[in-house]
C-alpha cells in the first residue's frame, strides 16, 4: 500500500485444481470492493508474468485495464521475467 498516492497493490494464487471455476475473480472483485469502499483507496493495481495470460483474464473480468508491459523488470521461479500491469480508478467503477 502507498498511503500518499492512496493506492494498493493485490495479488493472487490459487491451486491449479481450483482454476477456470471463476473462484479468483470472484474473490478478487469482493477485495476490490472492501478496498474501495471500506478503506477508501483510489486506485488497485495488479501485475502478472506475461507467460501466464489467465491471470490477465481475471483482472480485466473485474475491471482493470491494462496499462503497459514493463521489460525484465521482476523475477520469478524461473528467473527475470516481464511484467503486465492493471489498474482500476475508484472514479472508473
Amino acid at each position: 500500500m502507498n498511503e500518499d498516492v492512496s493506492m494498493v497493490q493485490i495479488g493472487y494464487c490459487i491451486g491449479k485444481a481450483w482454476w477456470h471455476n471463476g473462484i479468483t475473480a470472484e474473490a478478487l472483485k469482493a477485495v476490490m470492493d472492501f478496498l474501495f469502499d471500506i478503506v477508501d483507496v483510489n486506485r488497485i493495481e495488479s501485475r502478472h508474468d506475461p507467460q501466464n495470460p489467465n491471470s490477465g483474464k481475471v483482472t480485466k473480468k473485474c475491471g482493470m485495464k491494462y496499462e503497459g508491459t514493463l521489460r525484465s523488470s521482476d523475477r520469478n521461479n524461473q528467473g527475470i521475467c516481464d511484467v503486465c500491469y492493471y489498474a482500476l480508478l475508484k472514479s472508473e467503477r
